[in-house]
């Protein structure tokens, strides 16, 4: 009787659960630009361009990186350019965005891609920004865990498993955003983004910095410079597939503030600069920069990312470095 009884209220709760879970499925799956936080619809826009859902001019000039890139030049004075940038990319996402864009696109002629140290070491938008706005098809997953070596943990303890939860829309992985918007509260700002992005030629304003920022950025925590196995690899790939397509590569360096700069292990520069040498002598028709250096802290808005004024004069020095229009 008891048995038959449990069995009974299991049913009912089923019952319940599963129209309950498809909706939150349709509605995550479907209304991204009504829930999305700012960042998520950079990486929406960016996968939805990729498959021009957002047509993106044909430029000659395409740019690589993460929030550092976007906050910290101004696209729309260097002409036939457009930015891919996106925000904690590692060379993983980097690689896949440019593989697929070349599928959809005419190659550039000139990649310029910059990548923080961090970056090469640890991945932060893979999951919670790439695989939660389906950059990666599973056959991406699946070449992406092959090249996984045993005990890295580049992308945690069961990256098969968490995949598939956001594939799922697993509530946890999306109920800040959700809330933040009051559910479908954030539509207008996410369409506004869009638009702005799109005339800003794929960049996006960083908002909230500050006039000067002397807070110490991420790299300060690090005593050594360890690249990541997984990262390396897919550095590796990108000037691997530039130099098979004829795209010409400048991998550069987003200034630190300067406070930063003073802390810095002096091991973990030099580990650094050792590291990026190699990939110089391996792709010697590349312009591979191993330089780390600063500007002062008045040009910064937080720990990581140029303020205007720091967009401002580190786009002008770009622009005279690269003899660009």
């Amino acid at each position: 009787m008891q048995k038959a009884l449990i069995l009974k209220l299991l049913k009912k709760s089923i019952i319940l659960i599963v129209p309950i879970y498809l909706l939150w499925f349709s509605y995550i799956e479907f209304m991204p630009d009504y829930y999305n936080k700012a960042t998520n619809t950079r990486w929406s826009f960016i996968k939805k361009s990729l498959k021009k859902e957002y047509l993106i001019p044909k430029p000659d000039i395409l740019f690589l990186g993460e929030s550092r890139v976007n906050a910290g030049i101004d696209f729309s004075k260097i002409t036939n350019s457009y930015s891919l940038a996106s925000g904690g990319a590692s060379p993983t996402e980097m690689y896949y965005i440019l593989k697929k864009y070349s599928e959809n696109y005419q190659c550039p002629k000139t990649v310029y891609l910059s990548i923080s140290p961090r970056f090469l070491s640890e991945t932060f938008a893979f999951y919670p920004y790439a695989v939660r706005n389906n950059l990666f098809t599973y056959s991406d997953f699946k070449e992406i865990t092959s090249v996984l070596q045993k005990n890295d943990t580049t992308l945690g303890t069961y990256p098969v498993f968490k995949f598939f939860l956001y594939k799922l829309n697993y509530l946890e992985y999306y109920q800040s955003d959700v809330a933040y918007n009051n559910v479908f509260g954030g539509y207008s700002k996410n369409k506004t983004l869009i638009k702005q992005m799109i005339k800003q030629k794929g960049g996006r304003q960083h908002l909230g910095l500050k006039k000067s920022s002397s807070e110490l950025n991420y790299e300060t925590k690090y005593k050594h410079f360890v690249p990541s196995k997984l990262l390396s690899y897919y550095l590796n790939n990108i000037l691997k597939f530039c130099a098979e397509k004829n795209i010409q590569l400048n991998f550069f360096f987003m200034p630190m503030n300067e406070s930063s700069y003073k802390v810095l292990n002096p091991d973990f520069i030099l580990e650094y600069k050792n590291y990026i040498q190699k990939f110089q002598e391996k792709y010697t028709a590349f312009n591979i920069s191993d330089s780390i250096y600063s500007y002062p802290d008045s040009l910064f808005g937080d720990e990581s990312h140029l303020n205007s004024e720091g967009k401002n004069v580190f786009t002008k020095y770009f622009i005279e470095k690269y003899h660009l229009k």
